[in-house]
């Protein structure tokens, strides 16, 4: 019960954190984000990073990795080919447009 609560909160608090920020999301290049790709950024910032470098070792750093890597990382999320309490919720409703988005978006960042 408590594992769930906390993961539902953990979302809710995400979504609500996203909301906020949307607006002001932009790629590396400074190119604006899509409306829905810039709700997602922040949530992927939350234990990621917001330049894509994690501040907790449990989390990979997203920074320069391959846009193809993370893709098809995502994408193994959303259909289940590899689990993860956190991830997979995160992946699901996630389309083709987006994942190659935030793919792109933190390939682009520079790597520590």
């Amino acid at each position: 019960m408590t594992k769930m609560w906390g993961r539902r909160f953990g979302t809710v608090l995400g979504v609500l954190v996203a909301m906020g920020s949307a607006h002001a999301a932009s790629d590396a290049n400074g190119q604006k984000l899509d409306d829905r790709v810039a709700a997602i950024v922040p949530m992927c910032a939350a234990c990621h990073g917001g330049d894509g470098i994690s501040s907790v070792p449990l989390y990979p750093n997203l920074a320069g990795q391959k846009p193809e890597y993370l893709a098809k990382q995502l994408r193994d999320f959303k259909a289940g080919r590899r689990d993860d309490i956190v991830m997979r919720p995160m992946a699901e409703p996630l389309d083709d447009k987006a994942i190659d988005a935030l793919s792109r978006h933190f390939g682009a960042m520079p790597p520590r």
